[in-house]
């Protein structure tokens, strides 16, 4: 049986089950009751927003890995969208060439290139400006070192979606379990020709003897 839920992850904890220097982990947030499932992927310990959690380990080693397709070609199987909200210092116009820039694939040292990113800006602030970041890939700072190589200074950036699954109205800190539909999307997303194991209802967290 298949556990899957999202946190809100607030920034300034680390996605780690523990850490030997003391830091604050998402596990912090999770419900006493859920802890045993893993975390997908990692937020870095400044970024907030959606991070997932399954102990489906074929679901979750295709979310973050798109080569990984399952009973499916792998070329049938595009790579997974993930969506970020950037609040950047300065107030950028939406024509600023700065934005063309942000969408340019990005070279790691090991000479990785990344696919293209898609950016939208959203709107102004007093000081700062937002915009929307989709990349396809799960590279480490990704979405900072883009920023970074525009000259941009990120103030806030909150993962927003991961493929199908969206961040909503979800409070910071809280979690909530995944509803059958949004693990049907990811599946038919990642994993489009293999069984969906059967979903299991989450432990009631107030039944637990412990809070978050």
């Amino acid at each position: 049986m298949a556990h899957y839920f999202a946190l809100h992850k607030p920034s300034g904890c680390i996605t780690a089950r523990s850490d030997h220097r003391g830091r604050p982990t998402v596990y912090d947030h999770v419900p006493v009751a859920w802890r045993g499932v893993p975390h997908v992927g990692r937020l870095d310990q400044a970024t907030e927003g959606l991070l997932l959690f399954t102990n489906d380990g074929r679901l979750a080693q295709a979310v973050l890995n798109p080569g990984f397709a399952g009973l499916a070609p792998p070329s049938a199987v595009p790579p997974l969208e993930k969506v970020y909200h950037v609040k950047v210092r300065g107030r950028i116009p939406p024509d600023d060439p700065v934005l063309a820039l942000l969408e340019r694939p990005l070279c790691y040292p090991d000479g990785v290139e990344t696919r293209p990113a898609r950016v939208r800006w959203l709107g102004p602030r007093t000081r700062a400006t937002w915009i929307e970041v989709t990349v396809r890939e799960g590279r480490t700072h990704q979405v900072r070192l883009l920023c970074g190589r525009s000259g941009l200074q990120v103030v806030k950036l909150r993962r927003e979606a991961v493929g199908p699954v969206r961040l909503g109205d979800l409070p910071p800190r809280w979690c909530r379990p995944l509803e059958e539909a949004e693990v049907a999307a990811l599946y038919a997303a990642v994993l489009p020709l293999d069984p969906r194991p059967p979903l299991d209802a989450l432990p009631d967290p107030l039944l637990s003897s412990e809070t978050p």
